[in-house]
């Protein structure tokens, strides 16, 4: 800590790096929410199975996403992003979808083919129909919530309940610690259909993959009014995790910006597309990756102010997509006046090299 100027409590770096461990998650509680999580994932998983033999034969594990397969989550490690990976009993091929970026649908090879999730289309086809797939999720776990209420993990009991049904594309359900009410742990669990790296769809944009696998999940049209029972949209969550391997400094600036989100209220940037503006700008080489994260903040803000003052944010795994697509245009406009102001005080912050109490509470939401 320095500085002859009463308000300067740390240097620009040390200020950073008080952040950073402010924001992080401590080790015991990752281990016992994880711990806990996957104590109820199984009970979850479990009850389905034993209820509904299709799913019990159709169903090929969990598989975890977002931020805690990237290691990028900060404060508590209570939600976790499941993809429930699930098999039918014939082919299935992913599909290109005209004028959608970033969709397929899956065509069912075998005209015999039956199963209560699968709709023929006319000349086109048999398809897996997103909607249908999502109805028998909901009737799956609605039916079988009632014996979820007690699920013991050691010496701690939790009740499930369900919130949101999978009319977007997540059934979320919210586990509570019956003794302490206020202990509670988020689930978003998405029916996916996984396929290999080679079955990627022509004329897709070629994203470097190791070989590993990519999942479909059932998601309409964003920002758009039509809707077409057959969409699915694409997500390669280990092909990204790639690109953030061996990245510390880029992982570290990556949580500033998320706690920057939090900091000053701006919802609908969603997790994702912070992910998205640091994929995008080390695929674009915008910036040297072994730079103090502080820096590389700096950089990757002046990136999101020009994907704001575009409305457009480029899709990782589909260029010609945009995720702000459901992001007001009032929102925009309230972004790029939050992210210009907080940009314009960080770098001269940087140049004068000092932070205060108060700009880690205004940047990042950290108290003293």
């Amino acid at each position: 800590m320095t500085s002859s100027d009463s308000e300067c409590e740390f240097t620009f770096g040390e200020g950073i790096e008080y952040a950073l461990q402010e924001i992080s998650i401590d080790s015991q509680d990752r281990q016992i929410f994880t711990r806990d999580a996957q104590t109820i994932q199984n009970a979850f998983i479990q009850a389905i199975s034993r209820y509904d033999p299709t799913f019990k034969n159709a169903f090929r594990g969990l598989s975890l996403g977002g931020s805690f397969l990237d290691d990028i989550r900060i404060e508590l490690p209570d939600e976790f992003d499941m993809h429930v990976k699930i098999v039918l009993p014939f082919e299935v091929e992913p599909i290109r979808v005209s004028n959608y970026p970033g969709y397929v649908f899956l065509r069912v090879g075998n005209r015999y083919a039956r199963h209560h999730c699968i709709q023929t289309y006319g000349a086109d086809g048999k398809f897996i129909n997103r909607e249908l797939i999502q109805t028998w999720f909901r009737t799956n776990i609605s039916a079988v919530m009632n014996e979820l209420q007690n699920i013991r993990c050691g010496n701690r009991s939790y009740s499930l309940k369900y919130t949101a049904h999978g009319y977007g594309v997540a059934h979320t359900l919210v586990a509570t610690e019956r003794r302490r009410r206020h202990r509670k742990i988020y689930f978003d669990f998405v029916p996916v259909f996984e396929f290999e790296a080679c079955e990627w769809p022509r004329h897709f944009s070629r994203v470097p993959n190791a070989g590993r696998t990519w999942l479909a999940v059932p998601r309409k049209y964003m920002g758009k009014n039509v809707n077409d029972s057959r969409s699915f949209m694409v997500c390669a969550p280990h092909w990204e995790r790639l690109v953030l391997h061996k990245k510390q400094n880029l992982k570290d600036s990556l949580r500033l910006m998320k706690a920057f989100r939090n900091a000053n209220d701006m919802p609908h940037l969603v997790s994702y597309m912070i992910k998205t503006l640091y994929l995008n700008a080390v695929e674009e080489r915008k910036t040297n990756w072994n730079q103090a994260p502080g820096r590389i903040l700096i950089r990757l803000m002046v990136e999101l102010l020009m994907d704001l003052l575009d409305g457009f944010q480029e899709f990782y795994l589909a260029p010609d997509h945009n995720n702000f697509s459901n992001i007001s245009r009032e929102e925009i406009q309230e972004y790029k006046r939050i992210v210009g102001r907080t940009l314009k005080k960080l770098i001269s912050r940087r140049n004068a090299d000092y932070l205060t109490w108060d700009d880690l509470s205004n940047f990042f939401g950290v108290e003293c």
